[in-house]
C-alpha cells in the first residue's frame, strides 16, 4: 500500500486511478470526481462564450471519430489533477472577426468560475489554444413583402 493510500484508508487500486481526484473526504465516506465531468462542465459554458465556434479535432482521424461520437470534445479538453488543483487546456475554433485576446479572456474567466462553482475544486490555470478561425457567410435577410397582385 502506497503512503498517499496508507494515510486515506484507500486501497492501492484507488490511488493509481488517474481519471480521478478526490473533492471530498470525511468520516462519512469519499467523493470523487472524473475528468470526464470537468470537461462536459468545460464544454458547456465554452460553447456560450461569444467569439467560439466550436471544440477543434486534434487530428484527422480524430475529426472523423468526431463526427461518429457524442463526446468528441474531450479530446480537444485536457484535465489534470495537481494537488487539490485542476489545469485545464482546451482547443478551440473561433469565429472570424471577434478580438480573440478577449474570446480567450472570457473562456478562461468563465471556465475557472463554473468549474470552481460546480466541483468546488481550485483551477490553477485555464490554457486556450485557438487552432483556427472559422468565417461564417452573411445571412442575406429574406424580403418578407409580396409583390401586389393588381
Amino acid at each position: 500500500m502506497t503512503a498517499e493510500a496508507a494515510d486515506k484508508n484507500v486501497t492501492p487500486e484507488a490511488v493509481t486511478v488517474l481519471d480521478t481526484t478526490i473533492i471530498s473526504d470525511t468520516d462519512a465516506g469519499c467523493a470523487t470526481i472524473s475528468k470526464s465531468v470537468i470537461a462536459m462542465i468545460v464544454r458547456k459554458y465554452t460553447l456560450e462564450v461569444e467569439g467560439v465556434s466550436r471544440f477543434a479535432p486534434q487530428r484527422l482521424v480524430e475529426g472523423l471519430a468526431d463526427m461518429l461520437s457524442k463526446r468528441n470534445y474531450e479530446r480537444s479538453i485536457q484535465i489534470d489533477f495537481v494537488d487539490n488543483e485542476v489545469t485545464i487546456s482546451l482547443t478551440v475554433i473561433a469565429n472570424f472577426g471577434y478580438p480573440l485576446p478577449t474570446v480567450v479572456k472570457n473562456i478562461q474567466s468563465v471556465v475557472k468560475e463554473k468549474v470552481e462553482e460546480v466541483v468546488e475544486i481550485k483551477v490553477r490555470k485555464v490554457n486556450v489554444f485557438i487552432k483556427d478561425l472559422e468565417e461564417f457567410a452573411e445571412v442575406q435577410p429574406v424580403d418578407e413583402a409580396l409583390p401586389s397582385e393588381a
